[in-house]
């Protein structure tokens, strides 16, 4: 009997060694030498031992027939055993083979999923984004309207003449302070400096009927031994006002020892913008043209100063 296709398949991928072929001849030679002894008993016996030869004969014969019935029916049944086995095998096989690829497919699927919620939560983050924006621009506009409407308010229930508190001969007697312009990229600012002898902590910006505009926070010391406000997104009027020479409308005070006091202007001449080399570093160097609009970095837009 030669080796099953799956043994043969073993041994051709260097598992196993395939059986070698049985030798048919120790199983036939028993049944030779029976069959020899019966056929010489039968044919130099006499008598009774021709009829034994006979018989031995008849029994060889008869006993190879069931021998050779019993082998096929044992063959037959070790093929449906093994085919059977193979069988099982090769389902099992197969069924692994199609778990691996439903797998396969369940991980592609999971994937898809995950991008096509990647890409709608990056179209909403766009959307949030661009509502926030206008949202923004809506409030903006609101301030403006409200801060027109209090100056409307005001005009009317005030009377011609001026505040004390914002005399323009204190102005002109006011804390000496020194104005220049910085532009670091995405703001105007307005820098105002003064020696420490003035004990400044704060410097806001007035309108002309005493309304605040914007206060700046604590001063910086610099190296030269003095105070540095700024003050970000400043009225364009105002800046268009202080770079023309033209008499600002705006009233700009001090706080000094809890009193508000009026600030005398004198141009620095300092006009200067943030810079990057190729490494990452900024550096402030000369700009002399300022101008009063400042870009807008959220939607990529020069906007003008408004006022609160």
């Amino acid at each position: 009997m030669h080796a099953c296709a799956l043994c043969a398949a073993n041994a051709s991928a260097g598992h196993a060694q395939a059986p070698a072929e049985r030798d048919r001849r120790d199983e036939l030679l028993p049944w030779a030498v029976a069959l020899t002894v019966g056929v010489l008993i039968a044919s130099f016996g006499v008598g009774g031992d021709r009829w034994l030869g006979l018989g031995s004969i008849g029994g060889v014969l008869a006993g190879a027939a069931f021998a050779y019935q019993a082998l096929r029916h044992a063959q037959a049944k070790s093929r449906a055993v093994h085919e059977n086995a193979v069988k099982a095998l090769n389902t099992e096989a197969d069924d692994r083979v199609a778990m691996v690829i439903r797998q396969f497919e369940w991980a592609v699927n999971d994937l898809a999923s995950l991008k096509r919620e990647q890409d709608r939560a990056q179209v909403t983050a766009d959307l949030l984004v661009v509502q926030g924006r206008a949202r923004e621009r809506h409030i903006r506009k609101l301030d403006r309207d409200l801060a027109e409407a209090r100056r409307s308010q005001e005009r009317a229930a005030s009377a011609d003449a001026p505040r004390a508190e914002f005399d323009g001969a204190a102005e002109e007697s006011g804390l000496r302070f020194r104005w220049g312009l910085h532009f670091d990229g995405s703001v105007l600012r307005l820098e105002l400096d003064c020696d420490t002898s003035t004990r400044a902590t704060r410097v806001r910006i007035a309108d002309r009927f005493g309304m605040t505009v914007m206060k700046s926070l604590t001063p910086m010391h610099t190296g030269d031994g003095s105070l540095s406000f700024a003050l970000a997104d400043p009225p364009a009027d105002l800046i268009e006002d202080l770079e023309s020479g033209r008499e600002i409308g705006y009233h700009l005070q001090a706080l000094c020892d809890y009193e508000w006091l009026p600030l005398r202007l004198e141009d620095s001449g300092r006009r200067t913008r943030l810079v990057m080399d190729k490494r990452g570093q900024t550096f402030r160097v000369t700009a002399p043209n300022m101008t009063a609009t400042s870009a807008n970095p959220f939607d990529h837009t020069n906007d003008a100063f408004f006022t609160l």
